[in-house]
């Protein structure tokens, strides 16, 4: 799996969860900031941090 920021049509910073099959999942940097904070409770901590690192990169950009 692959998570990358990701600039939506509208211009809007997502987080963009690629798989090998089906299509990618994008959510706002929010929904991935909760996902994040969940998978550190159940100690998913390589998860959470590149969950992490994608919503500073997003957020980064979006202040560009």
């Amino acid at each position: 799996m692959l998570v990358e920021p990701h600039c939506d049509d509208g211009g809007v910073w997502r987080i963009k969860f690629s798989y090998e099959t089906g299509e990618p999942l994008c959510m706002s940097t929010a929904q991935a900031s909760a996902i994040a904070s969940l998978l550190l409770k159940i100690g998913e901590v390589e998860l959470a941090d590149e969950i992490d690192d994608a919503i500073r990169n997003a957020t980064r950009y979006a202040s560009m």
